[in-house]
């Protein structure tokens, strides 16, 4: 699924197929919460999305069953502001669903 281009950022729409693997032996609503602020500050991130994150933010999801969906924010390397939603699509697994710019 290719992107909307908007202004001078594009909106972020990730997909089932970008998965993340969390690591660790006990899945908690916080292991989900730090995973997928480490997620968006990847470098594999900032390939895929052609932007590098820093300052990322995660609400703790409700609870860890899959499909539960959860919020999070972070600053790319231009110093604008992205909200992200983050869904859990598996055992410690999860999918970036959108990331648009925030104004």
């Amino acid at each position: 699924m290719r992107p909307l281009l908007l202004s001078h950022k594009r909106p972020i729409l990730f997909g089932a197929a970008l998965l993340y693997f969390l690591t660790g032996c006990s899945t908690t609503s916080e292991n989900y919460k730090s995973e997928g602020e480490k997620f968006l500050e990847s470098s594999d991130q900032a390939r895929i999305a052609g932007y590098k994150f820093s300052n990322a933010l995660c609400d703790t999801p409700p609870s860890i069953k899959v499909g539960t969906q959860y919020a999070c924010s972070a600053t790319d390397n231009d110093g604008d502001s992205w909200e992200f939603i983050i869904e859990i699509t598996g055992d410690r697994e999860l999918t970036v669903i959108t990331g648009d710019v925030v104004r």
